[in-house]
């Protein structure tokens, strides 16, 4: 029992430390070398991700575990969340402005990130809280997701890969309700791709998840061992277990983090995914402060979006049988 109790605490708690930028590093930190079973480990990681993947494609066959009574049933309702979406976003972009970043707090102004596009990322914030020619805004943001590789990089724009699909999302469906100028003409055009709205920001989410799992924790853990040794946030350890290393618990936090990417992207057991993710996002906010949930807007009114409205109808594994 002691195992089997380890075993999903392992599996839980360690998604406590997802989504935090290089985990709070405010410098490049050399490579971790150790001694312990890193193979092991993976394998192990491994084995539980198939497990699930394998009992998720299952339930998604047989159209069980749909949580499909949080649907709202007003007809609009999408519609608004959509424009809701839109606001959040834009507040985001500009706080992330004010602080002088682009997208994450990594991708500073010193690191290498033009100026400009910190200085544009503002005013794309503000036509979308504004609802100002938000679908223009929207190709706008993609443009500067797309010149951040040529500046900075493939990975880290790769790691921000949400902002192409919000930037996605919001040109399908726009601010339309609270919107003081609209260009109806675009709204015409992107209005016959609504249904793939909701299906291109479910993989744009579980693609940040699933490449910052790796990236940020299971191929650089000493970001994570750097952040536990100033944080005691190892449960584990509190919970009893010894033997459960900083290590360990960075491999196990970046394994829970890419496979609940890998289960968006699949769009298997999206809304019981979804539940999971928002509340395991909901927990840093009461340990770290409000500047945490500001921090994470567009992810956390992503992963709300889709709790409410599911996966959507296409870009999934597989069809159930309803």
């Amino acid at each position: 029992m002691g195992i089997l109790f380890s075993s999903i605490l392992a599996f839980v708690i360690p998604g406590v430390a997802i989504a935090h930028t290089r985990w709070f590093a405010h410098e490049e930190l050399a490579p971790f070398v150790t001694s312990e079973p890193t193979a092991l480990y993976l394998t192990i990681w491994a084995i539980i991700c198939a497990a699930v993947v394998g009992v998720g494609i299952w339930l998604e066959k047989r159209h069980r575990a749909q949580l499909s009574f949080l649907q709202p049933k007003a007809s609009h309702a999408f519609s608004r969340a959509a424009s809701t979406f839109s606001m959040l976003t834009g507040a985001f972009l500009m706080i992330a402005a004010t602080h002088h970043y682009l997208f994450s707090p990594n991708l500073t102004h010193e690191s290498g990130v033009s100026i400009v596009l910190i200085y544009v990322q503002f005013l794309i914030g503000l036509a979308f809280i504004l609802g100002i020619y938000a679908r223009l805004a929207a190709l706008l943001l993609a443009a500067t997701w797309m010149l951040g590789i040529l500046t900075i990089g493939w990975l880290p724009m790769l790691e921000d890969v949400w902002v192409l699909s919000t930037a996605a999302f919001i040109f399908i469906m726009g601010n339309d309700y609270f919107s003081i100028v609209s260009f109806r003409a675009v709204a015409h055009l992107a209005e016959r791709y609504r249904a793939y709205a909701l299906p291109v920001l479910r993989l744009g989410t579980g693609a940040t998840l699933f490449v910052l799992g790796f990236s940020e924790k299971i191929l650089s853990p000493e970001y994570g061992i750097n952040f536990l040794a100033q944080y005691d946030w190892n449960f584990m350890q509190l919970l009893g277990s010894g033997g459960y290393s900083d290590y360990l618990f960075t491999l196990s936090a970046g394994s829970v983090e890419s496979l609940f990417g890998l289960v968006f992207i699949l769009g298997i057991m999206t809304r019981v995914n979804a539940l999971v993710v928002a509340v395991i996002f909901s927990i840093p906010i009461f340990l770290l402060g409000p500047i945490e949930l500001a921090g994470h807007l567009p992810h956390f009114a992503a992963v709300i979006l889709i709790l409410l409205f599911g996966s959507g109808n296409h870009f999934k594994l597989v069809r159930s049988r309803r």
